[in-house]
């Protein structure tokens, strides 16, 4: 009988390191921020107070329309690593 086992992928290895883990998710963020429809919010003097980011859609699982990792597989394909791993790891995160 022969053992077998799995070696962790280049996803979770690089991905758990928090120095390259930054990095991954400051150029997700980005590639969100370039994709994503930006709205302001103004306090009530008329300043701006903040700027959110959407995709339009409801934020519920049941709406087929919701697709909340859409662009991770850019930049997963850029750097060589699963969508779904790099999906899990940022999950865990949260």
């Amino acid at each position: 009988m022969h053992n077998t086992f799995t070696l962790t992928s280049k996803t979770y290895i690089d991905l758990e390191q928090p120095d390259i883990y930054q990095r991954f998710i400051r150029e997700y963020l980005e590639l969100l921020r370039s994709k994503l429809q930006r709205s302001k919010v103004m306090d009530q003097n008329g300043d701006l107070r903040k700027i959110r980011y959407s995709c339009g859609q409801a934020h519920d699982p049941r709406n087929p329309n919701w697709k909340p990792f859409k662009y991770l597989e850019q930049i997963c394909r850029k750097r060589g690593y699963d969508d779904m791993e790099a999906r899990e790891v940022i999950e865990e995160q949260d």
